[in-house]
């Protein structure tokens, strides 16, 4: 793919994006995806109300918080969240008393091993509160003082939103890539993925199969989702993938299917083999939205795309994943990345077998040559007509069966004009 150089910087919207206080709900998340959409119209802002059921789990009571922090004696303001949100804990309950030393420690996250950063906490399900505190502020705290812990926050019964935008294709089959919009000021953790989609969006052109883009909290939007949508993912999903840490300049990763052997997965690996120190994670490594579209139960063609994977870089769910962590050249190299696994998929065919169990050969006179003039091996046609599947476009049967893409191909149309096969569209 030709390298292009496009009008918009993704850095710019990043510095917009960045203060908003994100999180599984809330107005954080809401300015999030209208800022999105004005960058492009097509975007349909959605939401379901607080207390629906999604298979196990029940969208929770929206979080607004206004102000937090810690009040000293002498009236100094501590783990302010004006000064940086990841000063609280997401999804707090409001508090405004007066505490001693010990029983304050007991509500303060710190990383000892970082004592220069804020962690990255939540409290989504548990109706709890707590600060974040640089490890080196937090040892400067008088074991004898009184704080005042103050979070001004409520829960009500509100809205979980989301965003989606379809590029309609020539046919319903579906690539579906996708992003969360819950973490509130990580660059990397959070806003990578979103702002690629959001270059997505302006470039993508319709073509043979239908594109959506998505944005969602994670995990219960996710679930949300495919609730709202499992007939159509069944039935339609080609492949699917979750953009997450795409901002730094970490080699690229895969998080596969549970199985790995799904066509998102063999595509995946097919463009991002590629690139240097690519890295392959199993299953067992998931962490985002790949652990709900890639279940066992359902198991979509459904993968995870990273630079470094989460939680593999020190900075991870820290106040160090900032703007300064990401850059708009790991940005483009990414969206380029992205835009030629959506190509790869968008140019190779899918064939799918039009009979239960393996057809009669001799009926379609295929049984010692294929009308070519020139004999083929049996094996050959009956691998061809046992492979083809949703999980195999021609160059994976080829690679597999050891064809060179061009026998491949001859066999293809043969059996297609004979409608033993025919296109997965």
């Amino acid at each position: 793919m030709k390298k292009k150089k496009y009008r918009f910087k993704l850095m710019k919207w990043a510095q917009d994006l960045f203060p908003y206080y994100r999180s599984l709900t809330g107005e954080g998340n809401r300015k999030t995806l209208k800022y999105i959409k004005n960058l492009n119209k097509s975007f349909k802002l959605k939401s379901v109300e607080s207390g629906e059921k999604f298979f196990d789990w029940t969208i929770p009571q929206e979080w607004q918080i206004k102000q937090s922090y810690i009040l000293s004696q002498e009236g100094k303001k501590i783990a302010n969240f004006k000064e940086n949100n990841l000063h609280v804990v997401n999804y707090s309950r409001p508090i405004n008393k007066k505490i001693n030393y010990n029983l304050l420690k007991k509500k303060i996250f710190t990383l000892k091993k970082s004592p220069n950063s804020l962690p990255y906490v939540t409290s989504y399900y548990d109706k709890n509160w707590g600060f974040c505190l640089k490890f080196k502020d937090f040892k400067k705290l008088n074991k004898k003082e009184k704080y005042l812990a103050y979070i001004q926050s409520k829960h009500f019964n509100g809205k979980m939103d989301y965003a989606e935008l379809t590029i309609k294709g020539k046919s319903k089959k579906t690539i579906l890539i996708c992003s969360y919009i819950c973490h509130p000021s990580l660059a990397n953790n959070e806003l990578s993925g979103p702002l690629i989609i959001a270059a997505l969006s302006k470039i993508l052109r319709p073509s043979k199969y239908t594109v959506k883009l998505i944005l969602i909290p994670e995990t219960i939007g996710a679930i949300t989702y495919i609730s709202k949508n499992l007939n159509f993912l069944k039935k339609n999903l080609v492949a699917g993938f979750n953009l997450s840490c795409v901002g730094d300049d970490g080699p690229y990763s895969l998080i596969s299917s549970i199985n790995e052997n799904t066509y998102a997965d063999k595509v995946a690996k097919r463009v991002l083999g590629k690139k240097n120190n690519f890295k392959k994670y199993s299953f067992m490594d998931r962490g985002s939205n790949e652990r709900q579209f890639g279940c066992q139960n359902l198991n979509l063609p459904f993968v995870t795309i990273c630079r470094s994977k989460f939680g593999t870089y020190k900075e991870y769910h820290t106040s160090d994943d900032n703007l300064s962590f990401i850059s708009e050249k790991n940005l483009q190299d990414s969206l380029k990345c992205i835009l030629e696994l959506v190509e790869e998929v968008q140019k190779n065919k899918i064939f799918t077998k039009n009979t239960i169990c393996e057809p009669f050969l001799t009926k379609y006179n295929l049984v010692s040559n294929i009308g070519t003039g020139k004999s083929l091996k049996f094996h050959d046609l009956h691998n061809v007509i046992a492979y083809v599947g949703t999980n195999y476009d021609l160059k994976e049967l080829s690679k597999k069966l050891k064809i060179p893409v061009k026998k491949i191909i001859k066999i293809i149309n043969i059996i297609q004009k004979k409608k033993i096969i025919r296109e997965y569209l």
